[in-house]
């Protein structure tokens, strides 16, 4: 499993991939919700398990169901205030209105911030 913080032109949307962001099968499932052009972070995916508990298995179901990319969250605030900037991993970009797009992995680092790490799972409510 992976996880990816995207950024598009919606509000920013954690999902959930059996496969890697360049897959093709990833490509399609981003295609599916209407996310033509994005940047995306990887999660580590404890941390998503650890964060987002019983949502988590909900979601997983429906990844095991056929779905191969699943949103976890697609409330930005709530992202931003639980997912620690330091823990993100590459950065990729995608434009998927070109027929020949795909993604690609830039060379950018992650940004050194520093933030509390948190403890407990996240309120859904």
């Amino acid at each position: 499993m992976r996880a990816y913080v995207v950024f598009s032109s919606a509000e920013p949307a954690l999902v959930v991939t059996r496969e890697p962001i360049q897959s093709r099968e990833a490509v399609n499932g981003f295609r599916r919700i209407g996310c033509e052009k994005f940047f995306a972070r990887e999660v580590p995916i404890d941390l998503v398990e650890n964060l987002y508990g019983h949502q988590y298995d909900v979601v997983l179901k429906g990844i095991d169901q056929g779905d191969g990319l699943r949103v976890l969250d697609y409330n930005g605030r709530r992202i931003f205030r639980y997912l620690p900037l330091t823990d993100l991993g590459p950065a990729y970009r995608c434009d998927l209105s070109s027929p020949t797009a795909a993604p690609t992995l830039e060379s950018s680092p992650t940004a050194a911030l520093s933030m509390p790490t948190p403890t407990s799972q996240i309120p859904l409510a």
